[in-house]
């Protein structure tokens, strides 16, 4: 940048003055990151105990049965016997209190009920204080990281409530009650699915939108029509900005009251990080008019993007963030390149540029943070943003004319409903097409940068072959017409190529994934194009399925699963894998191996039921069965057909993983009986073993010195609960371990654990070691 100043003859003022900005940057940087290490102490030093807080409520939410208070500026106290206050008080800035459904109605302490609560008053509330959770799995929704970004250190689930100070925030209150005011007239005077969509589009509460529909925006690339952005404040700011000036009031008044009304508006509307660049940037354009000058689009979106990342550094890792200053960057700076290119000014053509560019810049950021592409989404977006208009406007006339007479306030929501079915219709056939949701993966930094490289030089190329006088006559040639789609149809295919520039490429070697699933088992092995499944359930993570399998397979850019094995039944091994059957959209198992003397187990029953519900192949699986993938031999050692194995646990499928030097064995919850009867049968196999994954979550009842001493293992993967009820892994298991040096990971301390090879040698890594 500093060359390229010189280079155009700027003063060296102005050329140095972003090296200057960018040393200030990293030393507010430094100095934010020390500051949340000692909050982190803090944080650390309560965590897991039952504390008393004092604080501010800064925030009312209510969430699925489950009220929300966040809390600033707090006291906290340790309570210890019989609830006696510690000595000293703790600072800690922001707290995040659950109060669950069942307590939030009733009578706590002696002095109020939690729906009493209002914004601004001080309360004392106790309860168990814990942090909040770091992704410990590949795809992984990262709690922490985006509670920092809010200013929260860590979360309470609140038993008690007491109110200090009963005097409310009048303006933050007010704002929260017009807030339930529109939701309930909304709720009224719409169908309930189209009300919570209306509600999302006009305030930006997404709470009361149907999974359902939440789901067919997300894999159609129209969610965002649902996050208050730009269009919402240009919507709400110039509607009133232009009335006031039509007033006759002078640009410095008709300014000042509607940046009041788009401030208060971003507050009513969550004040996420996007919808502060969207009221920053509305502001600017306000000041730009009262001063005479032109409202530069980039310059507005800069200074934004300054203010944000004082106020929070953190604030420029977030998925939204990159999306909406991405999608802006499009829009000002490459979105005219292209139309000068095309040489068009024509609406149609800048809409289709402004399309096509906000999806080349945005295209890494929504695969690095959402791991798929909705591929028809650039298509889709030429109709739907257009008529998100219609519906802001038909909301907003729900609100003001229903509040004074509801019929006519429900037929001012005629036109948004017909547009919000149109949606619905539009997505569900496009679900039908081929392709129409591509699951790529998170691309790796080196592919980023790459990528960034690949549109330098090609929005470059296009500013050198820029057509010098675009038409904006609607008379046009033949060939001129001819030329404009054949550019045209050149944007969509460079932009075809940007989508290939991310498809996944085939893993070199093999690479096995042994995922932190709590209390139960979950593998992941992947080579070449191929990827199979070894489990995956968990007694401890209810949600394993939604929030950590799926997750992780879309994210490492697995859509198809060439075999899932089952080792037996129990929950703790097949949670997950009925998720996918049952209710993933996105994943499919083309074949199912159960475990062959599980035939009678109602669970294993209901996973074949399950599974030929979607059309995966099911097969029973014995020992003696071998097969391959690509070059990876796949061996099923014990059970045999003619064994009775009298345990549950001992009719679990015990697998010999094979790619070249690499020895990988899995026993499921195999007993020290069933070992001792491998023993028998297998000694061959099981002395080439040198990756073990030890059996029944470090039981002691398995894993016995004679196996152990058979085995012989370089490496062992202990996967567990943290704090389980069982005790695992047993001390004697560890201590069976260390005596003959093998080398332990456990997914309690590593998270998930990622073994790769290329045949000969074998490399480890925690993922929580990575962050």
């Amino acid at each position: 940048m500093i060359l390229y100043g010189y280079w155009r003859g700027r003063d060296t003022r102005w050329v140095l003055l972003p090296l200057i900005f960018f040393y200030l940057g990293m030393a507010w940087s430094c100095k934010y990151e020390r500051s949340w290490e000692r909050r982190e102490e803090i944080a650390q030093s309560l965590s897991k105990t039952y504390v008393e807080a004092k604080g501010r409520i800064t925030s009312l939410e209510e969430a699925d049965g489950t009220l929300k208070i966040t809390l600033k500026d707090n006291q906290v106290w340790k309570l210890g016997y019989k609830g006696k206050r510690s000595a000293d008080s703790l600072f800690v800035k922001g707290l995040m209190v659950s109060v669950k459904d069942d307590l939030k109605n009733e009578k706590v302490g002696d002095s109020t009920r939690f729906k009493n609560l209002l914004v601004g008053q001080i309360i004392l509330v106790k309860g168990e204080a814990n942090l909040f959770s770091r992704a410990r799995n590949p795809g992984e929704f990262d709690s922490k990281s985006f509670y920092q970004v809010m200013d929260l250190d860590m979360k309470l689930y609140g038993e008690d409530i007491v109110i200090v100070d009963s005097r409310k925030d009048p303006i933050l209150e007010g704002i929260r009650q017009v807030k339930l005011w529109i939701i309930a007239i909304f709720y009224r005077l719409t169908g309930e699915k189209e009300a919570g969509i209306f509600v999302a589009a006009v305030i930006g509460d997404k709470e009361g939108i149907p999974k359902e529909i939440n789901d067919l925006y997300q894999k159609n690339g129209i969610a965002h029509l649902l996050a208050i952005s730009g269009m919402h404040m240009s919507v709400i700011g110039l509607f009133f900005y232009k009335i006031l000036r039509k007033m006759g009031l002078s640009y410095g008044i008709s300014g000042s009251i509607s940046s009041v009304l788009v401030i208060l508006y971003g507050i009513l509307s969550g004040g996420s990080p996007s919808v502060e660049r969207a009221v920053i940037m509305m502001i600017i354009a306000f000041l730009a008019s009262y001063l005479g000058r032109t409202y530069d689009l980039l310059s507005s979106a800069a200074l934004a993007l300054f203010l944000l990342a004082v106020k929070s550094p953190l604030i420029l890792m977030q998925g939204g963030v990159q999306l909406s200053f991405g999608a802006v960057f499009a829009i000002g700076g490459i979105m005219p390149l292209m139309v000068k290119w095309v040489g068009d000014e024509r609406p149609f053509v800048k809409v289709i540029s402004a399309s096509v560019a906000i999806q080349m810049i945005t295209l890494p950021v929504v695969l690095y943070h959402f791991y798929q592409l909705p591929l028809y989404g650039i298509f889709f977006n030429f109709i739907a943003i257009p008529l998100m208009d219609a519906v802001v406007y038909s909301g907003l006339a729900v609100i003001f004319i229903g509040s004074i007479c509801p019929i006519l306030g429900t037929a001012a929501a005629g036109l948004g409903n017909y547009i919000l079915i149109f949606y619905e219709f539009a997505c569900r056939q496009i679900s039908k097409l081929p392709y129409y949701n591509l699951t790529f993966g998170r691309p790796n930094p080196q592919r980023i940068v790459a990528y960034i490289f690949f549109l330098a030089a090609l929005f470059f190329l296009l500013s050198i072959t820029t057509n010098p006088k675009p038409k904006k006559t609607e008379e046009k040639s033949i060939s001129s017409s001819i030329s404009l789609s054949l550019r045209l149809i050149l944007l969509f295919s460079v932009y075809g190529i940007c989508i290939l520039l991310f498809k996944p490429a085939p893993v070199s070697g093999l690479e096995a994934n042994f995922l932190d699933v709590g209390q139960g088992d979950g593998i992941l092995l992947r080579t070449g194009t191929s990827a199979v499944l070894i489990d995956g359930g968990s007694s401890s993570k209810k949600t394993l399925g939604k929030y950590t399998l799926e997750p992780c397979l879309k994210s490492l850019g697995v859509s198809v699963i060439d075999y899932a094995f089952v080792s037996h039944g129990d929950l703790d091994h097949i949670s997950g894998v009925r998720f996918l059957l049952e209710e993933s959209k996105d994943i499919k198992i083309t074949t199912i191996m159960l475990p062959y003397h599980g035939k009678e187990d109602e669970k294993i029953k209901e996973l074949e039921v399950l599974a030929n519900k979607r059309g995966t192949k099911v097969k029973y699986l014995a020992g003696g069965e071998e097969m391959r993938v690509e070059e990876l031999k796949i061996s099923c050692l014990y059970p045999n057909i003619e064994d009775v194995p009298e345990d549950v646990n001992d009719q679990s499928e015990v697998l010999k993983m094979d790619f070249g030097d690499c020895h990988m064995l899995f026993t499921g919850d195999m007993g020290e009986k069933g070992e001792m009867k491998l023993l028998e049968r297998s000694q061959k196999e099981l002395s080439e073993i040198n990756v073990l994954k030890t059996a029944h979550h470090g039981s002691n009842y398995s894993s016995c010195a004679p196996f152990l001493d058979a085995v012989s293992p370089r490496f062992s993967i202990i996967s567990y609960g943290e704090n389980n009820t069982y005790g695992h892994p047993h001390r004697e298991v560890m201590e069976r371990l260390k005596e003959r040096d093998v080398r332990v990971f456990e997914t309690a301390k590593n998270g998930a654990i990622r073994l790769w090879t290329d045949g000969s040698n074998i490399q480890f890594t925690g993922f929580v070691d990575e962050e």
